[in-house]
């Protein structure tokens, strides 16, 4: 999505890179009421080897489930005030506003920066999520200016880690580096806690280098202005201007998601497991540039084909899995009377077999009235007979488990909802 949208705008890649110079590096992190771009900041914080920075923050809406267990913080209410609360402690958090939180920040960072030319933020994220938050409020409090004075690039050690680890780990977690390359294996709900293993992980990433300038330091406040690790580092950074793009981009992709919530919202709605498969399919979509717009306009020229080839056209990357099911999603949506092909297979065994189980699969093959166990609640002929034939009753349950049919994830009728 990045570099589609830096070849859209016709800027080349090198002209967003960071140009050498005389940077601090910072390890950052946030927690956050959730994953969302509209979610707010919980606590921000900052490492550097000579200066630390922590700061909680009251945010507006509560914490979703997940950001709740993953941070281990919530938010409470006592009688007209909200209040965030550590979930392990118990302990009442001080916390200050949004904008007195970024404002705190950005000052440290002043102070961070010093004489040099200014701070490289280094964090470690697969998918991220941190730097476009932090742009998104930034923006919000027209702080940004302010902030793109002081800090020069952004580098995420995620990437790093993708090339330097590729013939030694399999994963490339905070996590799972802190553990290979410190021998350290801590909690990670904590932001500065993950702010400090990002910069330490960055080091060790860094210190194999075939560069003399990476045998100045030890690890301790040297490192913080050791040239031959600002270099290396440089190599994976980029500028807050590129980032900005990146955060434009991202808001035309959620626009594209937001549109097509009347294909995926019944999917949203059924449970976990089907919230996460429809949250993966409407994004592949959204991310190959596909609107609702643009599958009403495809269907009503082509029907059926279109979408199709409009499909293979677009998802080069994804998988055959993932085509087919938006393929029959789709064609579902835009045509209620076509069904999948589970789906009629499901049908014709139902016409076949009557009480084989329902065409949703959500309930298993009724094998009540031949089960051994219910037989004696039945009338007194049934009880004879299961009582002189045994031999029918321990097979009936084999052919009616038979006729179930297959089960079946989604219906045309629900995704039309």
């Amino acid at each position: 999505m990045v570099s589609t949208t830096v070849k859209e705008n016709g800027v080349q890649g090198e002209e967003l890179g960071l140009p050498p110079g005389d940077y601090r590096l910072v390890g950052w992190d946030l927690d956050t009421t959730g994953r969302r771009l509209i979610d707010e900041i919980c606590q921000i914080a900052a490492f550097s080897p000579t200066l630390n920075f922590s700061q909680y923050v009251m945010p507006f809406r509560d914490m979703n489930p997940a950001a709740r267990r993953r941070h281990n913080i919530r938010v409470v209410t006592v009688g007209r005030y909200r209040m965030l609360k550590d979930s392990k402690t118990g302990k009442v958090l001080k916390t200050k506003s949004e904008i007195s939180g970024l404002s705190d920040f950005i000052n440290w960072l002043e102070t961070v920066k010093g004489n040099s030319d200014g701070v490289i933020l280094l964090s470690h994220e697969q998918r991220k999520v941190a730097a476009p938050l932090l742009l998104e409020a930034l923006q919000k409090y027209n702080l940004l200016e302010k902030f793109s004075a002081v800090v020069k690039g952004f580098a995420n050690g995620y990437a790093m880690a993708e090339v330097k680890c590729a013939k030694t780990v399999r994963m490339f977690s905070l996590r799972t580096l802190s553990r290979v390359l410190l021998n350290n294996d801590e909690d990670l709900d904590n932001a500065a806690d993950r702010a400090r293993l990002t910069y330490q992980v960055m080091q060790q990433l860094c210190a194999g280098e075939d560069r003399p300038e990476n045998n100045q330091g030890s690890g301790d406040g040297g490192d913080a202005t050791d040239h031959g690790l600002v270099e290396s580092v440089r190599d994976y950074a980029h500028t807050v201007t590129k980032e900005e793009m990146e955060l434009a981009g991202l808001k035309v992709v959620l626009e594209r998601q937001n549109s097509l919530r009347p294909i995926f919202n019944s999917m949203l709605r059924i449970n976990r497991r089907e919230r996460q498969r429809a949250t993966n399919l409407r994004r592949i979509l959204a991310e190959a540039g596909i609107d609702y717009e643009m599958l009403t306009a495809t269907y009503s020229k082509d029907g059926k084909e279109g979408i199709a080839e409009l499909l293979a056209s677009k998802l080069t990357k994804a998988k055959p899995k993932e085509i087919e099911d938006l393929r029959e999603l789709l064609v579902g949506h835009f045509d209620p009377e076509s069904k999948p092909k589970t789906e009629n297979k499901v049908e014709s065994n139902k016409e076949a077999k009557p009480g084989a189980g329902d065409a949703s699969g959500s309930s298993t093959p009724d094998t009540t009235t031949s089960s051994p166990v219910k037989a004696p609640s039945s009338s007194g002929e049934t009880n004879t007979n299961s009582t002189n034939s045994p031999q029918s009753n321990a097979t009936s349950p084999r052919k009616r488990s038979v006729s179930a049919g297959p089960v079946v994830t989604s219906s045309p009728e629900s995704t039309a909802s």
